[in-house]
């Protein structure tokens, strides 16, 4: 049997998107990701935003019209938040919401809703499959932040770590040079078992080179920058900022202030000089004033951030801020706007400080005779030569190019 299994959303969704696909493979059936012509569709739902939530749907519309006669399987955190939205939706047989998502005799043989809440404890399931040049492997799930504009934790359930044996044994079966550790908030790893993000470090194997998904500073302690200078770890570091002003950041239910982020950075850079820091930023978040969004821009220029993904402020139902008052729509464009055009300056200027340096960079796919993939610290490198997909290269930066650099090949 033909089935497609199709992502929206995070890293972690396409993590167990592949996990759904070994299971399938495992049980002989024509199982790929992405979406193309299919007897069955898996839909792997995202509820971050509500656009989020209306690509999900949409994503209904997109697989009846690749087969008419198909059958749909909804899962996720859409149909978790809603699954009203699904249920008279044409060729949707079976909707499941976060839970047991690679339980695959639910989408095979069930039909109507289960819904259930999520688990306490995380579940140990097949590993991903399909990873080549780099593997993402999922090491915690769920959040206990319950930050006041964040819908997940309700939807994902309680952070739950993932055994550190477990991890460990994919890691040694992953194909790939690279490898991900990801979550929902990895920063939260091992607090329910007893375990650290130090002791994992220290239990990887040597001959792979790592890189951390999105975490918060406060993860980042000694003894973790110690155990990461220990491996071959990849120094950049996406740290989940939200807001440059320390008002904002409180309603927010952020449990840091700028002072406390600007100091966690201070201390990475002492263990590595030359890291890429990267973060999230909302604008226009519930009250926000025009001093506010100003200490934002100030102190994102002061970080020097290599980039920015910058959001509007977008309610979430459900959500302790979705009873506060809003900030009009154009204000958060005009905001939107002003902060996209810092992100641009401070990534060319990150960009520039990268000319003439050797980059050890990962070749993930060639194009019309160049080479692309990512340095250690995950600036975007194009390249002519000799190389194969997955082996690292070294390469000199000699110029900007599109969104990174172009260099030659040692």
């Amino acid at each position: 049997m033909k089935i497609s299994v199709f992502t929206l959303g995070c890293k972690t969704n396409f993590y167990e998107s592949q996990q759904i696909v070994a299971a399938l493979k495992q049980l002989g059936h024509d199982a790929s990701e992405g979406l193309e012509k299919a007897d069955i569709f898996v839909l792997n739902t995202c509820a971050i935003t509500a656009e989020a939530e209306r690509k999900s749907r949409q994503a209904v519309a997109r697989a009846r019209k690749l087969n008419p006669d198909c059958r749909i399987v909804v899962m996720g955190c859409a149909s978790q938040n809603n699954a009203t939205q699904f249920e008279n939706l044409d060729n949707v047989t079976f909707i499941k919401g976060t839970e047991g998502k690679t339980d695959v005799a639910d989408i095979l043989e069930n039909a109507g809703v289960g819904i259930c809440p999520p688990s306490d404890r995380y579940s140990e399931t097949l590993f991903a499959d399909g990873q080549r040049t780099r593997s993402f492997i999922k090491i915690q799930d769920g959040c206990n932040n319950f930050c006041s504009y964040c819908i997940v934790p309700y939807l994902r359930g309680r952070s739950r770590s993932r055994k550190i044996e477990d991890i460990v044994n994919e890691v040694r079966q992953a194909t790939s040079e690279e490898v991900v550790l990801i979550g929902i908030d990895i920063t939260q790893f091992g607090r329910d078992n007893g375990t650290s993000l130090a002791q994992l470090f220290d239990a990887l194997p040597d001959d792979k080179r790592y890189r951390l998904g999105s975490l918060e500073e406060s993860a980042l302690t000694e003894d973790v920058l110690e155990s990461l200078k220990r491996k071959n770890f990849c120094a950049h570091f996406h740290l989940s900022l939200q807001s440059g002003s320390d008002s904002v950041l409180k309603r927010m239910n952020r449990h840091y202030t700028a002072q406390q982020f600007a100091d966690g950075v201070r201390l990475i850079r002492g263990y590595f000089p030359d890291a890429a820091f990267t973060t999230d930023v909302i604008v226009g978040f519930c009250g926000e004033t025009e001093e506010e969004f100003e200490q934002t821009c100030r102190f994102v220029e002061q970080i020097g951030f290599a980039d920015i993904h910058v959001f509007p402020y977008s309610a979430r139902k459900g959500t302790v801020a979705s009873r506060w008052e809003d900030t009009p729509a154009e204000v958060k464009h005009l905001r939107a706007e002003r902060l996209g055009e810092i992100k641009r300056k401070l990534k060319s200027d990150f960009l520039n400080s990268q000319i003439g340096k050797t980059e050890e960079v990962l070749a993930e796919r060639s194009r019309n005779g160049m080479w692309e993939g990512y340095s250690r610290n995950y600036t975007r490198v194009y390249f002519k030569g000799n190389a194969t997909e997955g082996q690292t290269v070294k390469v000199i930066a000699k110029e900007l190019y599109k969104d990174g650099v172009k260099g030659d090949l040692l």
